[in-house]
């Protein structure tokens, strides 16, 4: 409200800022008799039950004293700026709001999503700052698209909590699977060998998630958990200090 009436002081006020307190009723007026967008209403239709009746036009009489059509006018003239300010005004605020409603993830029945704890009634213990943004993973097993809500599988301890299954899609995160084509997984070293003269390259053999096997370097797996099980079956507490004969 303090933005609208600023924006159409700014209008309507003179250059010299003095005549302020003159605009002040019609300003006012035109609030008043503005109709919402979100009610249908003007707020004299609301408070008083009825819509003011205002000047339509300037008649073409002779009759009337100059100064009353000079005063009709501009009052004229100042309710066509102030509407068009008011109209302004919603335009830049709408596209303001526009700018974080992004359009919704394609989310269906059975997909995975995470969960967002923001205003979730978790343990009062646990400091939030200190958590995690999203709980994974959830089940999707309803969805309400008019509404944008979606009801999934809780955990019992959220249940405990009387969290409420159904969440609007702006708390909502879709899960998306990894490509294993793009981002393959070891499933484990299947063989060692020393691949130079000296016996110094040390290199694996790599069972990937896509069934590919290929021969790697060991400055590429040294911090893998894949080779700490690899010399555990090998019984090689030292790799690097085992016997360089070729491939094991």
């Amino acid at each position: 409200m303090n933005r609208n009436v600023g924006q159409i002081f700014c209008v309507t006020v003179s250059y010299d800022q003095k005549n302020w307190v003159e605009k002040v009723l019609l300003t006012e007026f035109t609030i008043n008799s503005s109709i919402s967008a979100s009610t249908g209403y003007a707020l004299f239709e609301l408070n008083d039950g009825y819509m003011p009746s205002i000047i339509k036009e300037i008649r073409d009489d002779n009759s009337l004293p100059q100064e009353i059509k000079k005063f009709t006018k501009v009052a004229l003239t100042n309710i066509a700026a102030v509407c068009d300010i008011i109209i302004k005004s919603r335009v830049f605020q709408t596209q303001q709001a526009n700018k974080y409603r992004l359009s919704e993830p394609d989310l269906k029945v059975n997909n995975f999503i995470y969960l967002a704890i923001k205003n979730l009634n978790l343990l009062k213990e646990r400091s939030s700052k200190l958590c995690s943004k999203y709980i994974e993973l959830f089940r999707i097993v309803e969805m309400r698209p008019k509404s944008s809500n979606y009801c999934f599988e809780l955990l019992p301890a959220l249940t405990k909590h009387k969290i409420h299954s159904m969440f609007h899609v702006s708390m909502l995160r879709p899960y998306n699977t990894s490509n294993n084509m793009l981002f393959p997984f070891i499933d484990e070293l299947i063989g060692h060998k020393f691949n130079s003269h000296n016996n110094k390259n040390l290199e694996f053999k790599v069972c990937w998630s896509t069934g590919d096997t290929t021969w790697e370097p060991y400055q590429a797996f040294k911090d893998f958990t894949a080779l700490d099980r690899y010399m555990e079956l090998k019984e090689y507490p030292k790799l690097i200090n085992c016997p360089k004969s070729g491939v094991d």
